[in-house]
């Protein structure tokens, strides 16, 4: 009995001794992260001061280097200052979800300054090249598709251009009406005439949007195409009425139609603009055409 006192004693004490042990042991490594975070912060407040005119001259460089020493800041330290300093210039210009050709030019500038290779930023630079895309769409400069890899698709006209293909996925609206239910008892009162007591649930209209089917889409200089697995879709640009951007989709408002047509695609702001400038580009060779016709048989 008394050796099993001391042996739960001494369990005991080594239980609160492994307990203070992990305490104190986790106050450490709790300081040595305040201290790195402090190194972090110094550094890149440093940086952040040698990169703010555009260049890093030899003396502001000697003097990095120094201080990468002194902290003991290691290669992927100090990759991740040079990351988070990218990513917010990043955020700060294209906040207003546009990007100009001086924010171009200065993000170019500050990754070369960084040391950032394109690896580093893939997604940054994907989001970089989409906005560039977009600007210049809408100054009504439209990406080309050469002939030959759009032809892989499409059938193109002699005088078409494909702008834009991409997999997509067809989805549609479709409205389910539910008939109303009666609950209750019925007594005849009469020949043809009854009586009821209960309750009657009015009929319920749904609205879903379901998928169709899936496949390629591709915007031209004179229409929108999507060939997919059952479904195949044809629409001229001058029937566009509308483009609406979401998350993850798309949708188009035509003349002759009730409901839009929802695609989704990977980069549905970017697919759209491009859908837009094309649409809004068919319109003014229309207009114009419109215009010569005229003209000629104004006597």
């Amino acid at each position: 009995m008394i050796n099993q006192c001391k042996n739960a004693d001494e369990l005991f004490l080594y239980i609160m001794f492994f307990r203070n042990y992990c305490m104190v042991f986790r106050k450490i490594l709790s300081f040595l992260d305040s201290k790195k975070a402090q190194k972090l912060q110094e550094y890149r407040r440093a940086l952040e001061e040698a990169v703010s005119d555009g260049i890093i001259t030899p003396e502001e460089e000697a003097y990095l280097s120094s201080l990468r020493e002194e902290l003991g800041l290691s290669y992927e330290n100090v990759k991740q200052v040079a990351l988070e300093i990218f990513r917010e210039e990043l955020d700060k210009a294209v906040i207003d979800e546009e990007l100009s050709l001086e924010e171009q030019i200065h993000l170019h500038q500050l990754k070369e300054i960084l040391n950032l290779r394109d690896e580093d930023i893939k997604e940054e630079l994907e989001k970089i090249a989409e906005l560039i895309i977009l600007r210049e769409a809408q100054n009504g400069k439209l990406p080309e598709i050469p002939h030959e890899e759009a032809r892989k698709h499409l059938i193109l006209m002699p005088d078409e251009i494909c702008h834009c293909l991409v997999n997509a996925e067809l989805y549609k609206r479709v409205i389910k009406r539910e008939r109303g239910h009666y609950h209750g008892l019925s007594f005849r009162v009469a020949r043809g005439v009854y009586y009821r007591i209960g309750s009657y649930t009015a009929p319920k209209i749904k609205e879903e949007i379901i998928k169709v089917d899936e496949g390629t889409l591709g915007i031209t200089s004179k229409r929108l195409v999507f060939i997919g697995k059952q479904t195949d879709i044809e629409i001229p640009l001058e029937k566009i009425l509308n483009v609406e951007v979401f998350q993850d989709a798309f949708t188009i408002h035509r003349k002759g139609r009730k409901y839009p047509e929802y695609f989704a695609v990977d980069r549905p702001k970017l697919v759209a603009g491009i859908l837009h400038a094309a649409a809004v580009k068919a319109l003014e060779r229309t207009i114009e055409k419109k215009t010569k016709s005229r003209q000629r048989r104004v006597p």
